[in-house]
């Protein structure tokens, strides 16, 4: 009993619950441990039936009781618990599977929950933040144009950087002999800026599909939870 309650409140703890709630779990225990201490007290003798039928008695925990389920007497002869008898390897494997199953199965519980209350803010906002679906038309909008500004502004630094690197070409193709170190440099260095500004073109296209992803969501879950067609 005591360790399946440990067991559960570490589940609770890794689920992300409260420290109080791991703290309430060890108070139990401590609890549950000066209850079954006040029993042991009052303990007078130990009573067990074999397999066979036979019962013993003792003061202590007579040696025919090994195996068997032992009854702790009081006094007056009641019972005060029952000590089970130590489980097989096969048993104590079958527990700690049922009782990792059961951790788990919790926090799965406790996980599920934690997503709903995190989806219902999502959906509150969302309804706080657009009055219709012409709003979120109206972000959209906005957000695609601050994009094309952007993609505009990588793009004029392309056609900049490419007609700086024909002049380059042309440059060195008028050369005699060797091109001049200087300007093999400078040639490797327009061509490494123009693959940046290539590189962040594609992510600029790519960020417009994202943002049409994102407001298509946004109108889908506003219209189900506004019950619009």
């Amino acid at each position: 009993m005591l360790r399946t309650t440990v067991l559960a409140a570490c589940a609770l703890l890794l689920a992300g619950e409260p420290e109080a709630t791991f703290a309430q779990a060890k108070t139990d225990e401590a609890k549950e441990k000066a209850r079954i201490n006040a029993l042991r007290a009052q303990v007078r003798s130990y009573r067990c039936v074999t397999k066979a039928g036979r019962k013993y008695y003792g003061s202590t925990i007579p040696p025919q009781c090994t195996g068997e389920p032992v009854e702790a007497l009081s006094a007056q002869g009641t019972m005060l618990f029952r000590i089970e008898p130590p489980l097989t390897p096969e048993q104590r494997a079958a527990q700690d599977a049922e009782e990792q199953k059961a951790a788990e199965a919790q926090a799965a519980r406790e996980e599920a929950r934690r997503q709903a209350e995190v989806q219902a803010r999502r959906d509150r906002a969302l309804l706080q933040t657009y009055s219709d679906e012409a709003d979120i038309e109206r972000v959209r909008q906005r957000a695609l144009a601050s994009n094309r500004d952007a993609a505009a502004q990588v793009e004029t630094r392309i056609a900049l950087l490419k007609s700086r690197q024909g002049n380059l070409v042309t440059e060195a193709e008028k050369t005699p002999g060797a091109v001049p170190e200087k300007l093999q440099q400078d040639l490797k260095a327009v061509a490494y800026d123009l693959s940046l500004q290539e590189q962040l073109l594609a992510s600029r296209k790519r960020e417009a599909a994202e943002i049409n992803a994102r407001y298509d969501e946004e109108k889908r879950k506003y219209r189900q939870l506004t019950g619009a067609k």
